[in-house]
Order: C-alpha cells, then structure tokens, then sequence
C-alpha cells in the first residue's frame, strides 16, 4: 500500500493547511482489483465530434462508440482519499507519521471489508485556526511547499 500527497487536493481551509492523502493498492494487497483498472488513452485533441456550447457530445451514443474503440491502459486509482488540515508550523516529520497512521488506520479498514466513508469517525473535532491575513498567508506559502515537494512524502506500508 502506498500513501501520496496529492498536490491538487492541498488548500487553505478554516485557517489551517489543508493536504489530501490519497492511498494506493498494490498488486498483493487486499482487494487491490477493485482499483486496478483499464481507462481509455484520450488523444489530445479531444473527442473529434460535434459538441454543444459546454463543451458536451452532440450524440452521446457516438461518443460512447468513440470512447469504446480507444486504446486501454492499466491505471491504479486510490482506495482511499483522505484530508487533513494542518498548522502552517507542520514539520515534514510530523507529516509523515500523519501519512503513516493514516494509511495503516484506513487499510485496516479496506481489508477488513469496512465501508471507509460510513464507518470512519474522526478521533478529534478540530478547532478553526488563525483566520487573520498574515496566517493564512503562511498557510498559502506552507501549502506550496508543500505540493513542490509532495513527492518526498510518499510512504510506503506493508499489508
């Protein structure tokens, strides 16, 4: 199992940094088929046929045709998204272990079947942070960190 920042799920977020941990299977985790899938490779330049003003296929049935006749690739999708919010203070260690706890909690979870989402109760309820300009500025800042470095978190369990 495998725990990643994901650079787009970071935010500032009632006064805090918030991160997302997206976590991953492996091929000899549990229930790993479950999020191995194939998708279809888009080319970049789109769907080639005619779209309304939002940007929507014309003829759906025709889309679904095009999409079907595109070449698949395995894909990996995360079992889990979970967010957190952070101070801005956060050390990178403290990051980790949150990444670490968080995969072996929620893994456990998975393997055992559990629906994640209905069953998870937060442990703490959080107080807002620091509302005022100057620390949600450091939150920004923190979080850009943050997402450069997002691959340095990566953690890696074993099931």
């Amino acid at each position: 199992m495998i725990a990643r920042i994901e650079p787009t799920g970071i935010s500032v977020r009632h006064g805090k940094v918030q991160l997302r941990f997206s976590f991953y299977l492996e091929p000899d985790d549990a229930r790993y088929e479950e999020h191995h899938i194939q998708v279809p490779v888009i080319p970049p330049e789109g769907y080639p046929g005619e779209l309304d003003a939002e940007g929507n296929p014309v003829d759906f049935a025709d889309y679904e045709d095009w999409i079907n006749s595109l070449p698949r690739v395995w894909r990996n999708n995360p079992f889990h998204n979970h967010f957190v919010r952070v101070s801005p203070d956060v050390t990178d260690a403290e990051i980790s272990n949150l990444m670490r706890d968080s995969l072996a909690e929620f893994y456990g979870m998975w393997s055992r079947g559990e629906d994640i989402v209905r069953t998870w109760k937060p442990k703490v309820r959080e107080m807002p942070g620091d509302m005022s300009a100057e620390n949600l500025e450091r939150c920004a800042l923190k979080g850009l960190d943050i997402a450069n470095r997002a691959k340095q978190f990566e953690h890696r369990g074993r099931s």
